[in-house]
């Protein structure tokens, strides 16, 4: 059982199939992706805005931690993302953000419920804003991620695209 099976627990069933496809399998998907980031997170390693780039993403779990990698253009940004109670938290670099996973119409998306930056955490007026939904279509995984800066609402980071499950 992967890690997205074991926090859903039996309501892992209720989402679509190629969202299940892709929290079930470890191993590398292929996609299409459409990213702005801003030159804030540029510093943090993302790539410079791309509109329908490749996209390489390879997952593995190693002790209950589950290792991504995603390659866009010539960048390769990682993450740990692991469990905590009902809850997922995921690693990227200095930020770590615990989030809560929800379902509606078999989509998934996460509401964040903790920030923390090299390791300390933020008080909750500090936390980027962030929206993160997953969903199938005609047998593709889709995903769209927006970060917002929480004091002047401007655009951190916004990504969208698929991968084939």
């Amino acid at each position: 059982m992967r890690l997205f099976e074991r926090i859903l627990g039996a309501r892992f069933e209720a989402l679509a199939p190629e969202v299940q496809a892709l929290h079930r399998q470890v191993g590398i998907k292929e996609g299409e992706i459409s990213l702005r980031a801003s030159p804030i997170m540029q510093l943090f390693g993302f790539p410079p805005p791309c509109k329908d780039a490749p996209l390489w993403f390879g997952t593995r779990e190693e002790e209950h931690v589950a290792i991504w990698r995603r390659q866009i253009k010539d960048r390769e940004l990682r993450s740990e993302v692991w469990q905590s109670g009902d809850l997922v938290v995921e690693r990227m670099g200095v930020v770590t953000i615990t989030s809560e996973l929800v379902i509606a119409h078999g989509a998934l998306s996460q509401e964040t419920r903790g920030v923390r930056f090299m390791d300390m955490p933020l008080p909750r007026a500090l936390w980027p804003r962030v929206t993160a939904r997953e969903w199938g279509a005609a047998g593709t995984y889709h995903f769209k991620i927006e970060v917002r800066a929480p004091i002047f609402d401007v655009v951190l980071l916004a990504y969208e695209g698929w991968l084939r499950p």
